[in-house]
């Protein structure tokens, strides 16, 4: 197995922090802390999730359409998902701030928000699981593209 570059293990670090923050319990009155703790944490995803994309997958994706170039349609559904991938993660660094906002607004009163902070944490956590996901899955369609038998050549 090839060593990690820069790019995977700060991704890794990223979604780890991102992960232990949005399970970290919260403790009555420091919601603000939890919610501060996850924007710090994603914002780190945000910013290496797209270095990730293009010094690692995008060159693996090359890779695939070189080795076997009847591999072109999970490279085009890894692609799309990538641009998935980018566009859900802007839309739930926005509903943390919104968040964050929010619970800036009623620190006395947390519980009214309790719901929405659970399913943050939910919609974060099902995030980092399909960032993981596409991780695994350009690698496997990289191993089959380069290591598959393809029977006798003529």
């Amino acid at each position: 197995m090839p060593l990690a570059t820069n790019a995977e293990l700060a991704l890794a670090e990223a979604l780890a922090r991102l992960e232990t923050a949005l399970l970290s319990p919260v403790v009555a009155g420091e919601l603000d802390q939890w919610a501060d703790s996850c924007q710090e944490a994603m914002n780190l995803v945000a910013e290496h999730l797209p270095a990730y994309f293009q010094t690692v997958l995008h060159p693996q994706y090359a890779q695939i359409a070189r080795t076997d170039p009847e591999m072109l349609t999970q490279i085009e559904q890894l692609v799309a998902e990538d641009q998935r991938l980018v566009e859900d993660l802007e839309k739930f660094n926005l509903r943390l701030a919104t968040f964050a906002e929010a619970v800036a607004l009623i620190k006395k009163h947390e519980s009214k928000v309790a719901e929405e902070r659970a399913g943050l944490e939910q919609s974060g956590i099902a995030l980092i699981i399909r960032i993981k996901k596409q991780r695994a899955t350009a690698d496997t369609w990289l191993t089959e593209a380069v290591y598959r038998d393809r029977g006798a050549v003529d």
